[in-house]
């Protein structure tokens, strides 16, 4: 129990991350549980719960099948059957799983889906100087196919060589941008809602259905993202009203119609910012997490960075033509 809430605690102050399917963002794409495919000895893996839950399956067919499934279907196909003689499957050999070749089978497995899914590797390199749980995890290694300490060690592992390797690379700083009024303005989507429905929310205007979807872009957002792109590692960092169900696919939709060819599938939605790492956030507010960003919050809107040509000129991203508030 103490151990558990030690960790919670962790998490709580951006030092840890406890892998679970449930949490939040990167906490829930690092679980095997999340669809991230990829392909291995020749065999397409749905995600990585369908590779582990496969090797409890001698049968080459049964195990292909297993193997193709996403993670929570292929959890539903768990067997305690090859917990007697702990002897597991792979391509028709048997392996002892507690043995050295079962470990570095699992090790090849999850470099192969580091290194082809792109989703999963940008989430455990967000987890850099944080430490790894998987608390809901099994300790014994006789009772599961892999114990927390395995998975923690073996993710650790990944990102703290790939981040050995970039070392002698000049990385891209990372910016975070958000959405309401500072790419969205805000104002320009209440202007195409009747009046009846602004004193139906009154209070909570960000709670109208659909009303995300009807937002224009705010002046030279579009072309500063443009800009930025091309000298730094560009992300949304956004929060959705949590009774406004609508907001989440609405942002999502207005990414892809706006500045899809910047951020296609760059895009975080949460309530917790300070969790994410990198060296700038752009936003309009402090709220969620964003006062306490651990690199530098760029507040928009503010006397020092009044619109997108004074971030722009702060960041010294070079510009064609001034971006002033009359574009779009």
């Amino acid at each position: 129990m103490f151990r558990r809430l030690y960790i919670k605690w962790l998490v709580w102050r951006g030092k840890a991350v406890d892998i679970w399917s449930k949490s939040d963002y990167p906490a829930d794409v690092l679980s095997n549980l999340c669809s991230n495919g990829f392909r291995f000895d020749g065999m397409v893996c749905g995600s990585m719960e369908g590779f582990l839950q496969s090797l409890k399956q001698k049968d080459k067919d049964k195990q292909r099948q297993i193997c193709s499934m996403k993670g929570k279907n292929a959890k539903k196909m768990t067997s305690a059957g090859w917990q007697t003689d702990q002897i597991v499957w792979w391509k028709g050999v048997a392996i002892d799983r507690q043995s050295e070749e079962y470990e570095q089978l699992v090790r090849r497995a999850y470099q192969a889906m580091f290194e082809q899914n792109e989703r999963f590797r940008t989430a455990l390199m967000a987890t850099r100087g944080q430490i790894l749980f998987h608390s809901r995890g099994e300790s014994n290694s006789f009772k599961t196919i892999l114990t927390e300490n395995e998975l923690c060690q073996i993710l650790s592992e990944l990102r703290d060589k790939y981040d050995k390797r970039d070392k002698g690379i000049e990385r891209k700083k990372r910016v975070y941008v958000d959405m309401d009024n500072v790419l969205v303005d805000f104002e320009s989507g209440l202007a195409q809602v009747s009046e009846e429905v602004k004193q139906e929310y009154e209070g909570r205007l960000d709670e109208i259905p659909g009303l995300f979807g009807l937002m224009k872009p705010m002046p030279g957002a579009i072309e500063a993202m443009h800009e930025l792109q091309k000298h730094y590692d560009l992300f949304i960092l956004s929060t959705a009203p949590w009774k406004n169900p609508s907001s989440w696919s609405d942002k999502v939709t207005w990414v892809t119609k706006y500045l899809d060819d910047v951020f296609h599938k760059r895009m975080v939605i949460t309530h917790r910012k300070d969790l994410c790492q990198g060296d700038y956030l752009i936003d309009d507010r402090g709220k969620n997490g964003t006062s306490e960003f651990s690199g530098e919050w760029v507040e928009f809107g503010s006397e020092k960075f009044p619109d997108w040509n004074s971030v722009l000129k702060y960041l010294g991203v070079a510009k064609s033509s001034d971006y002033d508030r009359s574009r779009i």
